[in-house]
């Protein structure tokens, strides 16, 4: 018996290399992909490529969604939620944190990070559970998330 089977070679993108290169061979293959997401000017400084940031102690994340980090905002200020949001922070108390108006899906962790309290405050008409607003004491939390018609609480 004969077994024919078109090769099923991966093949590096933009920004990748691969070895070996594939050569059509059906079976297995063991290949390498890897990429260079750093480099170094000739004064010594680190550039890293788009959506990549590092730390000036050497940690390297990935900037924006789509990724296993999540975006944090910290705020000491009233503040209305953006749809970049997921975790926000509050380091100031009695200050008002605006869901804006919901897409399906969507998730938002508050955290008051201090003592005192803070509101969590729903827009457009929109409840939180069944309020327009839910107030946070010291070092409390919420997440919600939209269905459709509110923001539920979990």
């Amino acid at each position: 018996m004969t077994y024919q089977n078109t090769p099923r070679s991966v093949l590096a993108g933009q920004g990748l290399t691969q070895l070996p290169v594939p050569n059509g061979d059906a079976g297995v293959q063991s290949v390498m992909i890897h990429s260079d997401i750093a480099t170094t000017t000739s004064l010594g400084v680190v550039q890293v490529g788009s959506g990549l940031s590092i730390t000036p102690s050497g940690i390297l994340s990935v900037n924006g969604g789509g990724s296993s980090f999540i975006n944090v905002t910290l705020t000491s200020t009233n503040y209305t939620a953006t749809a970049d949001d997921y975790y926000i922070g509050a380091t100031k108390k009695d200050i008002d944190i605006t869901l804006p108006l919901g897409v399906i899906g969507k998730v938002y962790i508050i955290k008051n990070q201090v003592n005192g309290s803070i509101k969590v405050k729903a827009s457009g008409g929109q409840k939180i559970d069944t309020s327009s607003d839910k107030t946070l004491g010291s070092e409390a939390s919420i997440i919600v998330v939209f269905d459709g018609t509110r923001w539920n609480t979990i």
